[in-house]
Parts: C-alpha cells; sequence; structure tokens
C-alpha cells in the first residue's frame, strides 16, 4: 500500500490552560467577609432568643405523660349483647340505669339471695341504649329483641328466657 493511499489523521494540537493566576480581589473578600459575620449575626441573635424563652419559662417541664394503670376486667358487668350467650347454664341478670342507681337495695338484694350467677347490664352505656323502651318484650329470643323500660331481672335457662321480672318491688317479692 503506498502512503498517498492512506488518511493519516493528525492529533489536533492540546489547548493551553489559562495559566494565569487569579488574584483575590478585595471584593471577592468583602463579600466573603460579609457573609461570615452574617452567619455569625445570625447564630448569636437565634442563641439569644432561645436563651430569653428559657428565661421566660418556655422549656420548663408542663406535660407529664400519663401513668399506665392496670386494666381491670369486670366478669360481672356485661354488655347486652351477650346475656343470651353466657357460659353457665341457668343465671341472673339484671338491667338498671347504674348512674342513676335508683335501686340500690334491690341490686344489693339481687346480689345477695341469687344462688346462681348474677350478671349486671349498665343501660346507662351508650351501646346499650338502643334497648331502652317505653315497652319491655318478656318473649324476647335473642339479643336484639330485647326491650327494658326499668329495671329488670331476667333468669337465663340454657340461652332462652325463663323469668322476665320488671320493676324493683316485683324484684325484691321474688326473692323474699
Amino acid at each position: 500500500m503506498a502512503k498517498s493511499t492512506m488518511k493519516l489523521k493528525y492529533k489536533s494540537p492540546k489547548r493551553e490552560r489559562n495559566k494565569q493566576k487569579e488574584e483575590v480581589s478585595d471584593l471577592k473578600l468583602k463579600s466573603v467577609i460579609t457573609t461570615i459575620v452574617s452567619v455569625l449575626i445570625f447564630i448569636g441573635a437565634f442563641y439569644l432568643c432561645v436563651l430569653g424563652m428559657d428565661w421566660l419559662g418556655t422549656f420548663d417541664k408542663g406535660y407529664t405523660k400519663p401513668s399506665k394503670e392496670e386494666t381491670t376486667i369486670s366478669y360481672e358487668n356485661i354488655l347486652i349483647g351477650t346475656s343470651f350467650n353466657r357460659k353457665e347454664s341457668e343465671y341472673f341478670v339484671i338491667y338498671d340505669d347504674y348512674t342513676k342507681n335508683k335501686y340500690p337495695y334491690t341490686n344489693n338484694i339481687v346480689s345477695e339471695k341469687a344462688k346462681l350467677p348474677v350478671y349486671k347490664v349498665d343501660m346507662s352505656k351508650g351501646e346499650n341504649a338502643t334497648y331502652v323502651s317505653d315497652t319491655s318484650n318478656s318473649n324476647a329470643k335473642n339479643a336484639s329483641e330485647l326491650k327494658i323500660n326499668d329495671i329488670t331481672l331476667i333468669r337465663f335457662k340454657n340461652g332462652s328466657i325463663v323469668k322476665y321480672i320488671t320493676g324493683s318491688d316485683k324484684i325484691e317479692e321474688y326473692f323474699n
């Protein structure tokens, strides 16, 4: 092959860098000093604000974490929806508004003289309030059919109503 037919590529000459050293001008030096002074003034002002807030009592301990109390489960107080499905085969359930506490004597008689387990349903609770009615339903087959209008004692046997007593006088008479 002849040299004339070959195409040779020659390297392009390197670019020459600017070999001049830049000198720090007074203008750039002033802007750096201004920035440093501004940052120091900001940090100082922030520190003074924090000291002032501390002096005013902003950081005093005001919140105390509530202590955890032990949870207690009452097996005596139940919801009305669980009246028909207790584990015992025979038991009493007394329905009363315990916030008004109109019949404490009747509740004590039931608790003392009943030979079967006695469960209490507080009709003042929101979950039980839908079962409060002007009329009572002594033939209820499940909890959704129950209607309670005053202090009521129901004797359950095998998940069905055996005795339905309404009124404190009748309940006291039943146990005496």
